[in-house]
């Protein structure tokens, strides 16, 4: 067992708490996962109670590394839980829902009332299980860079109230993309009635069918971590 930790404090309790685990200073966003699982040898099994203020860019992480991730077991808000498992033609359907549908497969296992922590916070939580192994034939079919389908997500999600044909025009008048217009069955949808897999879809019409740079680990968390203070 190998825990990762900040507080120096925490590292303590840790530590004595369960002998024999290795405890590593670290900012849990700056962990090269791919490579802790070579180390490790074999996918790992992450289990947190994420900080409420990580806890997307976290899960973000794991999936710019989702081959070295056997599954996460991981407590958070329940909004972000909802967001993720959050179907199509839902409010709640969005970035989060696309990724984590395509490179896992993301069940919330059960609730958690405020009155379980201490101190309470203002919000419920929510243990959702994210199984990366389960999803790693599809990650191989996906046939995009992560880095396009992030584009497009992030593009049309931010106009969410608007149709695809006009959320889209920006990057379809590139010279750079394959198309300049959209087919007929996508042009007058708006995001949140398009399924994930149709995501991929469009981004392969529009940036064309790419692997996956093997060492670039940046797509879904952007290029920068926190500042690790001492």
């Amino acid at each position: 067992m190998v825990g990762i930790e900040l507080d120096q404090r925490a590292m303590r309790v840790l530590a004595q708490s369960v002998p024999g685990a290795t405890v590593v200073r670290s900012d849990v966003l700056l962990v090269n996962y791919t490579r802790l699982s070579e180390l490790r040898g074999g996918p790992l099994s992450i289990v947190s109670n994420l900080p409420f203020h990580v806890a997307s860019q976290l899960l973000f992480t794991l999936a710019d590394h989702a081959d070295g991730v056997r599954n996460a077991h991981v407590i958070l808000q329940q909004e972000v839980a909802q967001r993720i498992v959050a179907k199509p033609n839902s409010k709640k359907y969005g970035i989060p829902s696309v990724v984590f549908q395509l490179y896992a497969d993301p069940k919330i296992l059960f609730h958690l009332p405020p009155t379980a922590y201490f101190p309470r916070p203002n919000v419920m939580t929510s243990y959702l299980k994210l199984d990366f192994e389960a999803a790693a034939e599809r990650r191989k079919a996906l046939n995009v860079d992560p880095r396009d389908l992030r584009n497009l997500t992030n593009t049309v999600f931010r106009y969410r109230r608007k149709m695809m044909s006009n959320s889209l025009s920006r990057i379809l008048s590139c010279h750079t993309t394959l198309i300049n217009k959209l087919p007929e069955e996508y042009a007058k949808l708006r995001p949140e009635q398009i399924e994930p897999w149709e995501f991929v879809h469009l981004t392969q019409l529009i940036f064309g069918k790419k692997e996956f740079p093997k060492y670039f680990r940046r797509a879904w968390r952007g290029e920068f971590g926190r500042t690790v203070r001492d």
